[in-house]
């Protein structure tokens, strides 16, 4: 094995110890393909480049199958490529074809394979990061940084019953985390705005604010908050989640000084 990127070439001879054993320590992802092959041309880099990035999360195994014509009618390889996992000396799952990159990173995830060095790099997509993480808590569940991130990649992922959830299960010692206040804000003014009838004045500020334009919706729930400035009034609660929201301190203070000339 290449001690950098994790690829080795598996023989038929090989591929018991190399492969079926190994996988009962470190997932191995199976590569058949062959010279000819275009497709394969395309998807080996693709493997190889994650089992670098991967630094050990798996093993990549490259069988020829021209050369090891016994391990392909073994397994019954119609096409090439075919790509095959295994887990626990088993076969766990696999994909026939040159899928792109972003698939692949999906695939791994869903089937419990994460990282094996020390960084630590997510997809920008929220919906695959947060596959990603859940892996990595299956592999270690006390990381309380994974939950955090998690719940907020599930906010951000527009998931929110799932993130709710996620956020009130955290553990003490992150409950109170700025990150986690800020990710129950961002729900609360989903659920605001979600509450409120069509064209409400509240609702459209919000949806403002969530479109990313968080002056003018400001500027719109203290208008609102000027009709109605009780305790029960809705842009008072409005207003309350953006400024729990928000990290820039310049703006909070701004926004509570525009509040108080309103409400007194």
């Amino acid at each position: 094995m290449d001690g950098t990127t994790h690829v080795i070439d598996v023989t038929t001879a090989a591929f018991v110890t190399a492969v079926v054993e190994a996988s009962h320590e470190t997932p191995v992802l199976v590569d058949f393909w062959a010279t000819w092959c275009g497709p394969c041309r395309a998807l080996g880099p693709i493997l190889e480049k994650l089992a670098k990035e991967f630094d050990g999360g798996f093993v990549l195994a490259k069988v020829d199958t021209d050369r090891e014509q016994a391990l392909a009618t073994q397994f019954q390889i119609r096409s090439i490529p075919t790509v095959m996992l295994f887990k626990g000396g088993k076969v766990v799952a696999g994909f026939p074809g040159a899928l792109p990159e972003g698939q692949i990173r999906t695939f791994l995830a869903q089937h419990g394979v994460v990282r094996g060095g020390l960084a630590e790099i997510w997809s920008d997509d929220a919906t695959a990061r947060a596959l990603e993480l859940r892996a990595a808590l299956q592999a270690d569940a006390s990381r309380t940084d994974l939950q955090l991130r998690l719940a907020v990649t599930l906010a951000e992922a527009g998931d929110d019953a799932d993130a709710r959830r996620a956020l009130e299960a955290l553990p003490a010692g992150v409950y109170g985390d700025p990150t986690a206040l800020r990710a129950r804000a961002q729900l609360d003014l989903r659920a605001l705005a979600a509450a409120r009838p069509e064209r409400d004045a509240v609702r459209t500020a919000l949806e403002q604010i969530m479109r990313g334009d968080i002056a003018g919706g400001v500027d719109l729930l203290l208008d609102a908050l000027r009709d109605d400035h009780s305790e029960a009034s809705p842009a008072r609660s409005a207003l309350v989640a953006v400024l729990q929201m928000s990290s820039d301190e310049d703006f909070v203070r701004d926004t509570r000084r525009r509040m108080a000339r309103v409400l007194f």
